[in-house]
């Protein structure tokens, strides 16, 4: 499933990731309209992934539900040395027929190293999108390594969910040049990492090309289940025009 960026003349629209750990999150998160269906276990850390024999049996209900909305899933929190092994989870998940396979790159030893590998396995026919950990500073040279592999989109997020969002990390300077870096190779843009309904104000100056929320959808901690009426209150802000919701 291709997702494009939408035309250059449109005025600026948030979707929403919504990241679940389960069929019944999944169906929730299809009926309430979100824009990304994003399967991963939270309990299990930033980029926690749910067994690989679970993930089919929910994108075929998927299929079925929201058969146009994309579905993307984490293989899990690896180090970055254990190329091997990774490679291999993503050709699992991938298989499941999920549309974006999601793998974390900690910036560091080995770093560069893995988003090569991953940019083989892309050009191999695997959907992959990197997910830049960007707890700390965004590390400019593995970013253009990654954005030379040419991958249809790539993400930022955070390790630590309770260390500050992505917003509180970074300023807006720093995230838009980013953005525009992204855009500029092609490939689309995600921000992740603790994001609030609060945070709704500057992502739309941002303007990223979709936003992936956990916490803000659930009732208390991240590792519970998603809150209706959160994800009601998310997407109904998400659908406003942009003055209106900057206004309130």
């Amino acid at each position: 499933m291709r997702v494009t960026t939408p035309p250059a003349t449109s005025p600026p629209t948030l979707r929403a990731l919504v990241s679940v750990r389960n069929l019944d999150e999944a169906l929730q998160a299809a009926r309430a309209g979100v824009g990304f269906i994003d399967l991963k276990e939270p309990s299990d850390g930033a980029l926690g992934g749910l067994p690989v024999a679970a993930i089919g049996p929910i994108v075929l209900a998927l299929r079925h539900a929201a058969p146009a909305t994309p579905v993307s899933a984490t293989i899990g929190d690896w180090p970055a040395d254990a190329l091997a092994l990774i490679e291999r989870q993503v050709a699992r998940v991938a298989a499941t027929g999920v549309d974006f396979v999601k793998v974390g790159i900690e910036p560091g030893p080995g770093a560069v190293a893995l988003a090569e590998a991953l940019g083989r396995q892309r050009r191999a026919g695997l959907p992959l999108v990197p997910v830049l950990i960007a707890d700390r500073a965004i590390d400019d040279a593995l970013l253009e390594r990654v954005l030379a592999q040419g991958f249809a989109a790539v993400m930022l997020d955070t390790a630590d969910k309770r260390g500050g969002s992505l917003l509180q990390r970074h300023g807006d300077a720093r995230l838009a040049e980013v953005i525009a870096r992204v855009r500029q190779a092609g490939s689309l843009i995600g921000l992740a990492g603790a994001l609030q309904l609060g945070d709704l104000p500057r992502l739309r100056q941002l303007a990223p090309d979709f936003t992936g929320f956990r916490s803000a959808v659930c009732a208390g901690d991240r590792r519970l289940g998603l809150d209706a009426a959160r994800l009601a209150g998310l997407l109904g802000a998400l659908s406003q025009p942009a003055t209106q919701a900057v206004a309130a």
